[in-house]
């Protein structure tokens, strides 16, 4: 009889594979994710059968917890302003507190190991923000683009909004405000 997968030994193998792929995206190794989480390189592949199945899992994991952290309060019945400012706001706290959790599902989002449809399941917890974006083309209130380009332009705001609050955290709701200021007249008609 098979022994059970430890949970403990599982999320080990995704905290050190996280601080693996933030400092050397898919190219960290299996044997050094495995030490990071103090474990026999044969005990990761007992817990994800490849080091691609390591990577999707982490993607997955790294995107649930970004939603813990953005979809709690979403303001549903919100104006458009209100609910991007909330996760604006959010998205950018949850990346100064997981700098290593930002870093690593970029350098996997640019890898081109994440199939369509692992992206597509990291996405399903950011349904209402997705719906959010495209009532507000179809309204007017967005500037008529792509939700792939409007989310971009989100992020790449979102990520220098954390670079400048990193360098200057006595400046972070300045910084906060002006970020939020540049996506939203950046993506609004």
């Amino acid at each position: 009889m098979a022994r059970p997968l430890s949970p403990e030994k599982r999320n080990a193998l995704l905290q050190s594979a996280t601080l693996a792929v933030a400092e050397h995206g898919v190219m960290a190794t299996t044997s050094a994710i495995a030490k990071g989480a103090g474990v026999a390189e044969g005990t990761l592949f007992t817990y994800f059968e490849s080091k691609e199945t390591l990577f999707r899992e982490l993607y997955l994991h790294l995107k649930e917890q970004l939603a813990q952290a953005l979809m709690p309060d979403y303001p549903h019945g919100g104006g458009y302003e209100a609910r991007m400012a909330h996760v604006f706001e959010r998205f950018v706290g949850w990346g100064l507190d997981n700098p290593a959790g930002r870093h690593a599902i970029a350098r996997l989002s640019a890898s081109g190991l994440i199939p369509q449809t692992t992206r597509l399941q990291g996405m399903e917890p950011f349904l209402a923000v997705s719906k959010m974006l495209e009532d507000g083309v179809r309204e007017g209130v967005l500037i008529k683009a792509p939700i792939s380009l409007l989310a971009s332009v989100f992020e790449q705001i979102a990520d220098v909004t954390i670079d400048h609050v990193n360098q200057q955290p006595d400046a972070r709701e300045r910084f906060l405000k002006l970020g939020f200021q540049m996506v939203w007249r950046g993506i609004t008609t």
